[in-house]
């Protein structure tokens, strides 16, 4: 995994929350390459399969605000062989002449971004950079530079290493960055103190609720709700400094989120939300094969859980001398029952041919008219009749 487009992606998110949705796919797509599919992408980035759906750009064309470039959006087929998976990566602007090519095409030479977070404080930052072109204080400056130089060192998930612990304590999918709407945990802070965990390194920080403003862009009331849930979650999450005629808050990244923290909060580890989720994905994927097959996908046709039931049975009725307990698991339209029933037939009488090619290849073979090999064996006892009467007619 390269850090530099870890910081990259802090650097391209300051100022602009309308990218969140984007930040976060892109965050779990860099340090999770193995997520694909909808549903996987879903889990690990904390969202819903719609909001993939809607964040993500067509297919091989970049997101709306460029954080993502996707291969394939996926196919959704009852046909395993149709079946295919999301798949997305992150696409970075550290090099590479031709910008809107795919991530493997792109140049992974040192940018002026990777400098930035391995030079803050030996060097000013650079001009045109989005740091310094952004409105933002000197003391959100130094803070965000303090947590660039933190993600620059941030290559593995494994291990137990502080960088290891800061980058697992930063995945979108735990618990304690959930969008809560209803009925979840209560300890959960939501999206926008993720991007703000991210943006200071998940360090100890001291800021304005002016600065934070400016860092996450959003207004001063949605700071204020932000900083008093932080509280109300943990009393040593956040603290207010008076500073001069002033207020600045102290928060506790590293020392309450950070395992390795002086009051490390337990609960901040969590991932309920998405085991609870991968239950749920497993029992659709499980629907989605079954009705894959014939009889699976026959049972759902007929069943209350397809919306165009009443259509298929009325393109397909059923014959008047249908079998009368066929008939009432169809009236029942239990998609279980009607499933199970066509696969104890199928154990029974074996599985109907996915064509006919089967059947009229044994058609051709079969040959009536030639005389079986069974018929054509002549049994010993008639054999040596004939030599017996063979033998007495050449004595006459």
């Amino acid at each position: 995994m390269n850090p530099a487009h870890l910081v990259e992606m802090a650097v391209r998110s300051v100022g602009h929350s309308e990218a969140l949705m984007e930040l976060a796919l892109a965050w779990t797509v860099t340090t999770r390459p193995y997520v694909s599919g909808t549903r996987g992408l879903a889990r690990w980035a904390g969202m819903g399969d719609q909001a993939v759906r809607h964040t993500v750009g067509a297919e091989r064309e970049l997101s709306e605000f460029k954080f993502l470039w996707t291969k394939t959006r996926g196919v959704s087929s009852p046909t395993a062989e149709e079946r295919d998976s999301m798949e997305i990566r992150y696409r970075s602007n550290t090099g590479g002449r031709h910008r809107s090519t795919p991530p493997n095409n792109l140049s992974s030479s040192l940018s002026p971004l990777e400098a930035l977070a391995l030079k803050e404080g030996k060097k000013e930052l650079l001009e045109g950079n989005a740091v310094t072109t952004a409105a933002i204080s000197e003391r959100a400056r130094k803070v965000l530079g303090r947590g660039l130089e933190t993600l620059s060192t941030l290559d593995t998930l494994n291990g137990t290493e502080q960088t290891a612990n800061v980058l697992r304590a930063l995945d979108p999918s735990l618990d304690v960055w959930a969008e809560v709407h209803g009925e979840g945990p209560g300890f959960a802070l939501g999206r926008r103190a993720w991007h703000l965990a991210l943006l200071c390194g998940l360090e100890d920080v001291v800021l304005s609720s002016q600065d934070i403003a400016e860092l996450l862009s959003v207004a001063q009331k949605t700071v204020r709700d932000l900083l008093a849930r932080m509280a109300k979650v943990n009393c040593l999450l956040v603290h207010k400094v008076r500073q001069g005629r002033s207020f600045v808050y102290e928060i506790r990244w590293a020392s309450v989120v950070r395992p390795d923290g002086d009051y490390w909060d337990d609960r901040f580890t969590r991932h309920q939300i998405r085991d609870r989720r991968a239950v749920r994905d497993r029992e659709v994927q499980a629907t989605s094969a079954r009705r894959g097959t014939p009889a699976g996908y026959l049972a759902y046709c007929l069943s209350t859980a397809s919306p165009k039931r009443d259509a298929y049975l009325e393109a397909n009725p059923l014959p008047a001398d249908a079998d009368a307990t066929w008939r009432a698991l169809v009236e029942a339209g239990d998609e279980m029952a009607l499933y199970e029933y066509l696969k104890a037939q199928e154990a029974e009488v074996g599985a109907v041919p996915s064509t006919p090619k089967a059947l009229v290849e044994k058609t051709v073979e079969r040959r009536p008219a030639q005389e079986s090999l069974e018929t054509a064996v002549v049994s010993q006892e008639k054999l040596a009749a004939m030599r017996k009467r063979i033998v007495a007619d050449s004595y006459r």
